[in-house]
C-alpha cells in the first residue's frame, strides 16, 4: 500500500509514472503506465532496460540478490535509487535506541531466500547493500518504522477500528501513556518523492511521530466509528503481565502493542531527527484515523458486508480471537 501511495502522489504532482509489477495486488494506477513482470526473471527484467528514469524508488520485500540485479541494470539507466528499507535492519533493535549510525544486521547484497528462510530485517539489509553497490553516492536508504493509513494490507490500524466499532468490552493493552509511533504512508510517500527528485543520498530513519499515545489511538478509533457503533464501547486497559501470562502475542494478536520488556524496551526509541530534517512532516493522528476508517467504509460497501465482518489485511496473522478475549475480560473478574 506504500506504492500505491507513492504512485498517486507522483501522479497528483504531474510526473511520467512508471510501474513495474508482477499485476497480481490489483489494477494499475490511473495515470501510470504499467509495466507487467517478475523481477525474479532476468527476461522480465530486461524490460526495464529501454528506457531512462530520472529516479526509481523500490519498494520492494524480495531477496537481494534480485534487488541487485536491478539496481545494476538501472545504475546507467536512472539518476537516483531510493529504497524503502525498515528499521528493523538494526541488530540491537528493538531492545535498545538506535539511530542511522547503528549496527546493522549480517547479510551479504547477492544473498538468495525469503523473509521466512533470512528474516526481514536481513533481507532488507542485504538489499540495502546491493544498492549502495550499484549506486554509490546516488541513492537514499528510507528506513520507516510503523505504516499505516488508507489501503493498509497488513491489518494492523483496520484491525483496531473495526473490533472497537463492534462495541462492547475492548481488551486495551498496557498502559494508555505508553508512547506509539506511526507514519501514514502518503505523508512518506511525499517525503520519498521529495528527496528522490532532491536526489539526497543517505541514511533516514523514518520513525514517526514523537506526539502520540496508545491511548490517543484507541479513543481516536473510538471517536471515529461511534456513529456506525450500534452498542455501547468499553475500554479496558489490562496490564502487560496479565496480557503475556494468557499467551497474548505482542504485536499481532494486540496490534502495536509492545509491552514493557527487555525484548522490547527500545521499540519507540528510535532517533528521526535527520527525517525532520530532510523535510518530513506528520500529520495528525485523528487525519489517519479517519480517512482509515473511511476507506474501510467503502470496502464494506463495495463487498456488500457488514464492517463488524469486513476483513482486510493478513486475516488469520493480525488480531485476537474474539474467545480469547472474553477469557481474558472473564479472568479480570
Amino acid at each position: 500500500f506504500l506504492g500505491r501511495a507513492i504512485v498517486d502522489e507522483a501522479i497528483r504532482r504531474g510526473y511520467d509514472v512508471t510501474t513495474f509489477t508482477r499485476g497480481l495486488s490489483g489494477e494499475p494506477r490511473p495515470g501510470a503506465e504499467a509495466l507487467h513482470g517478475d523481477r525474479t526473471r532476468s527476461e522480465d527484467l530486461s524490460k526495464l532496460a529501454e528506457r531512462d528514469f530520472d529516479f526509481v524508488i523500490d519498494t520492494s520485500a524480495i531477496a537481494p540478490r534480485h534487488v541487485a540485479a536491478s539496481a545494476r541494470l538501472l545504475a546507467p539507466r536512472a539518476g537516483h535509487y531510493t529504497y524503502v528499507s525498515t528499521i528493523s535492519v538494526y541488530a540491537d533493535y528493538p531492545r535498545e535506541p538506535v539511530d542511522e549510525d547503528s549496527r546493522v544486521l549480517d547479510c551479504p547484497a547477492d544473498a538468495d531466500g525469503t523473509i521466512e528462510s533470512l528474516g526481514y530485517g536481513e533481507l532488507k539489509a542485504g538489499s540495502e547493500r546491493a544498492v549502495a553497490e550499484a549506486f554509490p553516492r546516488r541513492h537514499l536508504i528510507a528506513r520507516p518504522g510503523l505504516i499505516v493509513g488508507p489501503h493498509e494490507n497488513i491489518g494492523r490500524l483496520p484491525w483496531w477500528l473495526t473490533r472497537i466499532a463492534r462495541g462492547g468490552t475492548v481488551v486495551a493493552p498496557g498502559d494508555p501513556d505508553r508512547p506509539i509511533r506511526l507514519t501514514d504512508a502518503r505523508d512518506l510517500a511525499a517525503w520519498l518523492i521529495d528527496n528522490s527528485r532532491r536526489r539526497i543520498p543517505g541514511i533516514v530513519n523514518v520513525p514517526g511521530s514523537n506526539d502520540a499515545r496508545f491511548g490517543d489511538l484507541l479513543t481516536t478509533c473510538a471517536e471515529m466509528t461511534r456513529a456506525d457503533r450500534r452498542t455501547g464501547l468499553d475500554l479496558r486497559w489490562v496490564r502487560d503481565q496479565v496480557l503475556l501470562d494468557a499467551g497474548v502475542e505482542p504485536w499481532t494478536e494486540l496490534p502495536m502493542w509492545a509491552p514493557d520488556t527487555p525484548e522490547l524496551a527500545g521499540v519507540w526509541t528510535v532517533s528521526g531527527g535527520r527525517a525532520i530534517r530532510t523535510g518530513f512532516r506528520y500529520r495528525p493522528l485523528t487525519d489517519t484515523v479517519h480517512d482509515t476508517w473511511a476507506w474501510l467504509r467503502l470496502e464494506a460497501a463495495a463487498q456488500g458486508t457488514e464492517l463488524s465482518d469486513l476483513s482486510v489485511g493478513r486475516s488469520g496473522d493480525i488480531g485476537l480471537d474474539p474467545a480469547k478475549e472474553e477469557q481474558i475480560l472473564a479472568g479480570l473478574g
